[in-house]
């Protein structure tokens, strides 16, 4: 499809010889013959630069003024990315001569001056001259005439700026690269990532790479630009998402950036299969989506009180107003000259700097926060240390005072009586203080249930063994030779008793005292192998047993209210730990469970519901999972719930002990803890321990 431009300028070089060209465009998706290049409706340019769009050809008219004799004047074309660029001048006959074949899709050496930019001399008698131009980047025409020496001076200038970008580039480089070694921080190794790409971009952009890295390689000049902007895409990417901590505090721009990674990698597989003006259109487009996305999600970190954001949206759009600068000046909306030429250069040097400042202060910030956090837990500690010694003295009070209540209790009681001192005393150590009181009531209202179903079935037990006696006494009241009216006597006793209902009936009220009397002895061993008060060494234990005698205590709060999943690993061997310990973990983090699901209002069809599961992870390790669908917990609650003496629940109802007992109880069997929480949905607690301890631990 043909356009013409109708346009006519004159282009000046500040301080050069000031010489007019008439120059006509004619711009074409198709290429012509050599010999019908003269024959084109050529356009005269008159205000601006020409420019095309992706993939075209073009073609130039160029009149000079005559020139007589040798001249040092030249026809300079400011702008390096073309892939060909062939001048002909007319034979006296007609005929085009090809004066000059040149471009990215040739080797540097083809240039007639040494230069990112294209340089063509001016035969004597001769003004008239035509240029075919094909690239499949945007093609734009500054046409200038312009003296060697001049030229020269206007090279060096441009030379000498690239130069000072390179120097500041290279620094920021080495600088990021030096921190990055000293802190290991990934936000500077994809920093320097950026930095590199970055900076072969510009020079790319500018025509530098196609003279210092592939004069020797046409195609990697032809290529370079569009890949090495797909790569500044795809390091950006990573340095922003950590740079900004996408991950943690704003995930869906996080993932919606990460699409802009395949996106530039399926344009970069585009360019290496030919598809050059595709490819080329598809990374400005990618990197105008990724652009919009980044400022979006740091506005709103910005909003949100993230320092570093700040940083970020200043440096990001100094950048994007140097590119939109130049892309205006193609367009003749700013004025084509060296300096808006190279505002992408300046704007990236301001960018990189300011960058580089904020990985700095974020690093200071760091720092801060730190010592803000060691001065902070030591506070804790003298805290936690002062309460502990106040605790202590008043539980051995306690202890002390309950010890001689008890001494007036039976023989019988006496060993119960030995281990209760026995248990007061590692109250101490705080790791069986947050619970102790929670189980009480529990236990009273579970061993309490199956003494009341003994009681209740005792009287009416004597009721029917009197009347049983009463049978027995009539026969036995019998002589042997006494008459059949006091056999049949004996026999309406029977009758009047109902035998057989009595037999029933006391079968069935011993059964219950039996039944009532096994509950009993159940929730006895359950309680002993839950707080395994004689087992403070190291020993073999099995975690299902573990986690059904913590349930038996915890039935008075579940039964009937909350559902219990248990799916047990039926190979899961028994490992070395406190037993005791362990159990006293898993009451702690499933009582939290019981309190998560009761405080949630659950939707029609959804019940509370507790899940044990417990897996064998490989040969060395076990798993725990501990799972509720109550109210789970926000970031904030999670970053603080092993910190003593914090709690979510109301005044009364919690220490803040539980989780910070259980974080020391894992780390003391040399295990870790995960956590997974969603808040609304739920919390998940994987509690991971190792099956064999090493010898120095027992």
């Amino acid at each position: 499809m043909k356009r013409g431009i109708y346009l006519s300028f004159l282009l000046l070089i500040a301080n050069l010889l000031q010489a007019q060209l008439e120059i006509s465009v004619f711009g074409d998706a198709e290429a012509h013959p050599v010999e019908k290049i003269t024959e084109l409706d050529y356009q005269i340019v008159d205000d601006g630069v020409a420019n095309f769009d992706n993939g075209n050809f073009a073609y130039v008219k160029i009149r000079v003024p005559d020139v007589k004799e040798k001249s040092d004047h030249m026809i300079f074309f400011s702008y390096a990315l073309v892939d060909t660029i062939r001048m002909y001048y007319p034979n006296p006959d007609g005929s085009l001569h090809l004066a000059s074949e040149t471009g990215q899709a040739f080797k540097f050496d083809t240039r007639y001056y040494e230069t990112s930019d294209f340089v063509f001399p001016i035969e004597p008698g001769i003004s008239e001259y035509y240029f075919e131009i094909s690239s499949h980047k945007p093609l734009v025409l500054p046409f200038q005439l312009v003296q060697r020496e001049e030229l020269s001076e206007t090279l060096s200038t441009n030379d000498f700026l690239f130069g000072i970008y390179v120097g500041i580039i290279s620094v920021m480089f080495l600088y990021n690269l030096v921190i990055f070694f000293l802190t290991r921080d990934r936000s500077y190794l994809f920093y320097i990532m950026y930095l590199l790409t970055i900076g072969l971009a510009q020079a790319a952009l500018f025509g530098y790479t196609d003279r210092y890295l592939f004069s020797w390689a046409p195609y990697f000049n032809k290529i370079f630009a569009v890949l090495s902007g797909a790569l500044v895409g795809i390091a950006s990417i990573f340095f922003i998402n950590n740079f900004l901590r996408l991950k943690s505090k704003a995930p869906l721009f996080r993932n919606l950036l990460l699409i802009v990674i395949p996106l530039d990698i399926i344009a970069i597989v585009l360019l290496l299969m030919g598809y050059e003006a595709f490819a080329y259109k598809m990374v400005n487009m990618v990197a105008l989506s990724g652009s919009i996305i980044a400022i979006i999600a740091a506005v709103k970190l910005a909003q949100s009180g993230y320092k570093p954001a700040n940083f970020f949206l200043l440096a990001w759009s100094v950048f994007l107003v140097s590119v939109v600068i130049f892309a205006l000046k193609d367009f003749d909306i700013v004025p084509y000259n060296p300096v808006f030429r190279r505002s992408m250069l300046f704007g990236s040097s301001i960018e990189v700097v300011l960058l580089s400042v904020a990985l700095a202060d974020r690093i200071n910030q760091l720092r801060r926060e730190k010592e803000y956090s060691q001065a902070r837990a030591l506070e804790m500690a003298r805290e936690n240390e002062r309460i502990i010694k106040e605790q202590n003295i008043e539980l051995e009070k306690r202890v002390e005072a309950r010890t001689m209540e008890l001494q007036e209790a039976n023989e019988e009681l006496q060993v119960t009586l030995d281990n209760l001192k026995e248990t007061q005393t590692q109250l101490v150590d705080a790791e069986k203080m947050a619970s102790l009181g929670q189980l009480t009531a529990g236990i009273a209202h579970e061993i309490n249930n199956p003494i009341n179903f003994i009681t209740s079935n005792i009287k009416p037990l004597k009721l029917d063994l009197s009347e049983v006696y009463s049978i027995i006494d009539e026969f036995s009241n019998l002589s042997d030779d006494c008459s059949p009216e006091e056999l049949k006597k004996a026999k309406e006793t029977l009758v009047e008793y109902d035998y057989d209902f009595l037999k029933e009936e006391i079968e069935s009220l011993v059964s219950g005292i039996s039944d009532g009397a096994i509950r009993t002895s159940e929730i006895v061993l359950g309680l002993r192998n839950f707080s395994r008060l004689d087992e403070d060494v190291v020993k073999k234990a099995n975690l299902n047993e573990g986690l059904d005698s913590t349930m038996i205590l915890l039935r008075n709060k579940t039964k009937g209210l909350v559902d219990v999943v248990r799916d047990y690993d039926p190979n899961l061997i028994d490992i070395d730990c406190f037993p005791g310990k362990l159990n006293q973990a898993f009451m702690n983090i499933l009582n939290n469970g019981v309190y998560a699901v009761n405080a949630k209002n659950y939707e029609e069809g959804e019940k509370p519901c507790l899940t044990l599961k417990t897996r064998m992870v490989d040969a060395q390790n076990v798993a725990v999972h501990l799972i509720d669908n109550g109210i789970g917990m926000d970031e904030q609650t999670k970053k603080k719930l092993y910190e003593p003496f914090f709690t979510t629940k109301d005044v009364g109802e919690g220490t803040g002990l539980g989780m910070s007992i259980v974080f020391k109880i894992i780390d003391k069997h040399g295990g870790r803890i995960e956590v997974n929480s969603e808040l609304g949905k739920g919390t998940e607690f994987i509690l991971f321990l190792p099956v064999r301890q090493p010898n120095e631990f027992a």
